[in-house]
């Protein structure tokens, strides 16, 4: 499966397995069929034959044969252009009324091919949100709306149009302009439109011609390695029946070669809610994988185990140590586990001088309580610190402060006293309103 001249999967292993398992989880909530008999919309005459001139009209006659090729009756949708200041920073919305409402913003209308990828792509929320397969809460919503016209057979219109180009002039001046559209790049685009063509048992679309040339080249790439590897989650032969999710199964995975199963095994465990203890020494030994994607997954699993994970406490302090890039999530880990305060407080109190990693280490502490106490001064540090360049965390030191500390304020005047009158009628002022 491998070897020195093994092709490379186009997309870095974290992008590669989220694609997988999504284009999975379409093929068992819409059927293997729906991908195998789709159509791929192309964007020529043939698929919009009819004349466009900028208008309501027009945009309304794309979005109904957009309808038809998605499998969406276009009476349940309706359409509204709205003036760009309308829709900031938004090129389309979706709304899920009696009707689905989408709304286009006017500068779209100047540009067709990205008109139709927004419209792709609010009616993927449609079939998304109407069905009941997302609730619109979910981290990677947009991005599997974004995905799923690939798997409809719609994807050629998205993966065009990631990148906008313009060129404008006023009279002797003129300036080239570029802007990013949707969610996934086209490299991401190229790829999973590879995973579409090999399920289909397409090695050499006829379509790809219609593809920008950075996804063309990324469906080649990603065709080629899945012909010689088959190291994929969705394949021709798993598309019809995704393997249930079981603690056999993610042992299974879990000591693979592929790190994409690995990984993927990992995010079950995420997921499922898996705590089979024979699981966790398996997702521990993924702490030291070269990959910082299985790394992370495997940190983030062990709370799932709950008391049982408290025996990698050691493990996970020693990350601390010597792994900086997992460091916050070593730290959420820790703050779910909550072991015993002479374990982790000093490390805690430790990271509370790594500007990156102290407001978690903050939120880490509070619990505490008291047992905390010996993090106040490197607390009063972070706060201070805070209060310069106002942010999020602030408000967060002042609540840890006043869970370690039986007397906030008189810590607060003892910390700047006379050094920064002004810093501390700023605290204090922090503090009346935590207090309120």
């Amino acid at each position: 499966m491998f070897g020195l001249f093994t092709p490379k999967c186009p997309l870095d292993l974290a992008e590669k397995t989220w694609i997988e398992r999504r284009m999975l989880w379409f093929a068992e909530r819409f059927g293997a069929h729906r991908m195998r008999n789709a159509r791929v919309v192309l964007p020529t005459a043939e698929f919009l034959p009819d004349a466009y001139t900028g208008d309501y009209a027009s945009v309304r006659r794309c979005l109904d044969r957009m309808c038809g090729y998605m499998g969406i009756d276009p009476e349940g949708i309706a359409l509204e252009l709205l003036p760009d200041r309308l829709m900031p920073d938004a090129a389309g919305l979706y709304e899920m009324r009696a009707k689905g409402h989408i709304f286009i913003a006017e500068s779209r209308l100047a540009d067709p091919p990205g008109l139709i990828a927004t419209i792709v792509h609010e009616l993927a929320h449609e079939i998304l949100l109407r069905g009941g397969h997302l609730t619109g809460h979910e981290p990677d919503h947009e991005t599997t709306t974004d995905l799923l016209p690939v798997f409809l057979g719609a994807g050629i219109f998205a993966a065009n149009a990631t990148i906008r180009e313009e060129t404008k002039r006023d009279g002797n001046i003129s300036w080239w302009s570029v802007s990013k559209q949707g969610y996934l790049s086209s490299i991401q685009f190229g790829y999973a439109m590879a995973l579409f063509a090999h399920a289909r048992g397409e090695e050499s679309p006829e379509w790809r011609h219609h593809l920008r040339t950075d996804a063309r080249k990324t469906l080649g790439t990603g065709l080629r390695f899945l012909r010689k590897t088959g190291d994929s989650l969705f394949t021709p032969d798993t598309v019809d029946r995704r393997p249930a999710v079981t603690p056999a199964l993610v042992l299974e995975r879990l000591a693979m070669r592929s790190p994409t199963f690995r990984l993927a095994a990992l995010w079950d465990v995420l997921e499922s809610g898996l705590t089979d203890p024979k699981l966790l020494g398996a997702v521990v030994a993924h702490f030291k994988h070269p990959d910082d994607a299985i790394r992370t997954a495997a940190v983030r699993a062990v709370p799932e185990f709950g008391t049982a994970a408290l025996e990698v406490v050691p493990q996970l302090l020693e990350l601390l140590l010597h792994d900086s890039a997992l460091r916050a999530h070593v730290v959420r880990s820790l703050s779910a586990l909550r072991p015993p305060a002479k374990d982790v407080v000093p490390e805690l109190n430790r990271l509370l001088l790594d500007a990156d990693t102290a407001p978690e280490a903050a939120r880490a502490l509070y619990p505490y309580g008291s047992e905390a106490a010996s993090a106040l001064p490197n607390l009063l540090v972070a706060l201070e610190r805070s209060l310069f360049t106002y942010t999020d965390a602030t408000p967060l030191y002042f609540t840890v402060l006043c869970t370690i500390c039986s007397n906030p304020e008189q810590v607060l005047r003892k910390h700047f006293g006379a050094r920064d009158p002004d810093l501390l009628r700023t605290a204090l002022k922090e503090l009346k309103l935590r207090s309120s």
